[in-house]
């Protein structure tokens, strides 16, 4: 048992522990901005096409399709947003190690 109380505690000094905490916090936050922007810019433009703002009263039987094809939406949203960050700071991080190098 001690050895387990050590080996967390190393754990929690590394480091590791409070970078995991600030990435939930930051992807709390994150999920809040695009549940944002899903709600209130993409969904109003598609009820303009569609004439519906909002999918979650679309039902099978008893079965909330419209709400699945919401989650779809933030999921499909969210994925594109981090691919893009982590191709802009791939790209960064690439610029600065050819200036490193050269």
């Amino acid at each position: 048992m001690k050895d387990f109380i050590e080996e967390f505690k190393e754990f929690a000094i590394k480091g590791n522990a409070i970078e995991l905490a600030v990435g939930i916090v930051v992807g709390t936050a994150f999920n809040s901005i695009i549940n944002s922007l899903v709600g209130d810019i993409i969904m109003p433009a598609i009820a303009m096409v569609f004439g519906q703002p909002d999918f979650s009263s679309i039902l099978l039987g008893s079965i909330k399709v419209g709400n699945f094809i919401n989650a779809v939406i933030n999921f499909a949203i969210i994925a594109l947003s981090v691919f893009v960050a982590i191709k802009a700071m791939n790209k960064v991080m690439k610029v600065k190690k050819e200036e490193k190098q050269g």
